[in-house]
């Protein structure tokens, strides 16, 4: 069923039939820059961050927020995310480099990641970032002799795996998480830190992998979290103020009456006042003031993110029982992107609606799978109505017909890859002063190729693997 409320409270409307989003009608920009295309708002990403840093800020609560460049570390998204206040968190040397392209000073800038090279740290340290996150004496061993090496101090997070069990991860973190000390194990990281006079130590990283922050799970994290500098106190004498809660905030989703099958799905659609109750409920029984810092990417970026698609092909398939006799149907449609261009398009605990943006004033209440174009029988999206594979679409939809895949603006264009040899899609960004720029190129044929070295026609010399940091 259409629910034109629902596509209000996203910036949406429909006219003329057809899906309007800011102000811009969506099968014009198909029709204008092919599909499939990413389409992001930056309206949208600026009210995601006012709303949730002004969720904190009503509490009273000294919070950092740190975008992870992961989610889309797109130079125009990176830019837009800088115009906004908040800071960002990069896990890699090339994250690193376009943070600092896009504008972002070094006092807004986080390093974590497993395994950071020894010239990412060289360009955090010399850059001045914010502090970097670790959790081995090993790789604090290269963070102490860049840091001497360049007579330069760093602030250093330590990075905890609190060993903790929840919804969707059972056993406890430890089992699947490669990041993270043991929160036992902790203490020589700290003794080896102490003796090099460049490191400080300005708090502590919790690492929980990909887990989206509830109220209850945060609170529970928290406790710990409040323990370990309790203990780090006692043992070391150092007073840390800094609480990095490594994961994800609840998306503010709109979900169309559109539900997962996920059981924790409920649950973890808390809104940012809630997590700001939570959080400021578990600081305000500590004895001295904490600043709590989150990278939430889903929440900033998820629903200012669309995936445009065109169908190009309408089938029906029969089920038929033993003896021939058919028992349902089942309405296939092929669109011109599958999990090629949206990495996740067969996650069932993610919520992407799809809808007509040709059709966008029909009714939505024909079931429909809908898959790929790849030679691939996986290559179908999972994540449709109630939990199902099925999509409610129009009735009348046919090929050439485009499509709009929601709440895709995160981890997917950084994601996607050239499996079947076909083209990554490109992306544009609606400003909010209504203007739209193209903001990635889609790939053409020849890009497929030429990274690709081989004797005769096309016979290329091979490019060094050395890397200029150079800015």
């Amino acid at each position: 069923m259409l629910l034109f409320e629902e596509l209000a409270g996203r910036n949406m409307l429909v006219r003329q039939g057809h899906l309007v989003w800011d102000q811009m009608d969506l099968e014009n920009i198909a029709e204008r820059f092919g599909t499939p295309l990413y389409v992001y708002s930056e309206l949208r990403l600026h009210q995601n961050a006012r709303q949730l840093t002004e969720a904190f800020r009503q509490r009273g609560i000294a919070a950092g927020i740190f975008y992870p460049s992961r989610a889309c570390s797109n130079l125009a998204i990176l830019e837009s995310i800088r115009a906004t206040g908040i800071g960002v968190e990069v896990d890699s040397t090339g994250e690193l480099m376009k943070a600092l392209t896009a504008g972002f000073t070094p006092d807004r800038i986080l390093v974590t990641g497993a395994g950071k090279s020894r010239t990412l740290l060289q360009l955090a340290v010399e850059r001045g970032v914010r502090a970097v996150s670790t959790d081995s004496v090993s790789e604090l061993e290269t963070v102490a002799d860049v840091a001497r090496a360049m007579s330069r101090r760093i602030n250093l997070l330590l990075e905890i795996d609190p060993g903790l069990s929840f919804p969707r991860y059972k056993p406890p973190t430890t089992y699947y998480l490669k990041s993270g000390a043991d929160r036992y194990d902790i203490f020589p990281v700290i003794e080896r830190a102490l003796q090099t006079e460049q490191i400080w130590i300005k708090g502590i990283h919790l690492q929980v992998g990909a887990h989206t922050w509830t109220p209850h799970t945060l609170l529970t994290a928290g406790r710990v979290a409040l323990d370990i500098l309790d203990e780090i106190e006692r043992n070391f004498g150092l007073i840390l103020d800094w609480i990095f809660f490594g994961g994800e905030l609840p998306a503010a989703r709109n979900d169309l009456g559109l539900f997962t099958a996920d059981a924790t799905a409920e649950e973890e659609h808390d809104n940012d006042s809630s997590i700001a109750e939570a959080l400021a409920q578990l600081l305000s029984g500590f004895r001295r003031p904490l600043t709590a810092v989150f990278s939430p990417g889903r929440r900033l970026v998820d629903d200012a993110g669309i995936l445009l698609t065109t169908v190009r092909q309408v089938k029906t398939k029969s089920v038929r029982d033993e003896e021939g006799n058919v028992t349902d149907l089942v309405h296939w449609l092929i669109v011109d992107a599958g999990s090629n261009i949206l990495s996740h398009a067969a996650d069932r605990t993610a919520i992407h609606p799809a809808w007509s943006v040709t059709r966008a004033d029909l009714r939505h209440e024909t079931r429909f799978k809908i898959g790929g174009p790849l030679y691939d029988p996986r290559d179908y999206f999972r994540c449709g109505t109630q939990g199902s594979e099925y999509y409610l679409l129009p009735a009348e939809t046919r090929a050439g017909d485009r499509l709009a895949f929601l709440d895709v603006g995160a981890y997917s264009l950084d994601y996607m890859s050239e499996a079947n040899s076909l083209p990554r899609a490109g992306a544009v960004l609606i400003r909010k002063n209504g203007h739209m720029h193209m903001i990635r190129h889609p790939d053409t044929y020849r890009d497929l190729i030429e990274s690709d070295v081989f004797p005769g026609k096309y016979k290329k010399k091979p490019r060094s693997s050395t890397r200029s940091i150079k800015l």
